[in-house]
């Protein structure tokens, strides 16, 4: 984003250095055209120094447009702005997809967690209530979990589509 106004910024920036020199050009036309109305004066020199005041900024204003209108290369200029702020647009979207495959690891990571905590919890109180019938479940629980997380480890990419399809 801070790219991308950057580069309006410098847009806003070309049009007000454009109506700069548009404003000294009818000022020039102006002061020359006075001149040429009036009786000659004595004082020519005036006229040729204030033309060269008028004149000096115009060739700033020039050279800056000139600056902003360059190819991307230039350090400052609307395409090398613009092409800054798509660059950083797509490591943006890069990042994004990244964050996003990643947060399915670890929702994956968290299902396994809880799967091998509930197997491990029935297996125990099995174990202390003498219960052989919730045992077996908690056996079943933990396998599955076991065998997701073997499918994380091997298979990272087929274990994230099938997550996928379960809505994980």
């Amino acid at each position: 984003m801070d790219w991308l106004n950057d580069y309006e910024q410098q847009n806003i920036g070309e049009k007000l250095l454009q109506a700069h020199i548009d404003n000294l050009n009818l000022t020039i036309h102006n002061v020359s055209g006075n001149h040429t109305n009036n009786t000659p004066t004595p004082i020519v020199n005036s006229s040729v120094l204030h033309k060269q005041f008028i004149s000096n900024p115009i060739t700033k204003y020039e050279s800056i447009i000139g600056k902003l209108l360059a190819d991307r290369s230039v350090a400052g200029s609307l395409a090398n702005l613009k092409y800054n702020a798509e660059i950083e647009n797509s490591t943006y979207e890069r990042s994004l997809l990244t964050i996003s495959e990643t947060s399915k690891f670890i929702t994956i990571y968290e299902l396994i967690t809880i799967l091998l905590i509930i197997g491990a919890g029935l297996c125990g109180i099995s174990e202390i209530a003498k219960n052989k019938v919730l045992g077996y479940p908690g056996f079943v629980v933990g396998s599955i979990g076991v065998i997701i997380l073997l499918l994380v480890t091997l298979e990272p990419s087929t274990a994230v589509v099938l997550a996928s399809s379960f809505g994980i």
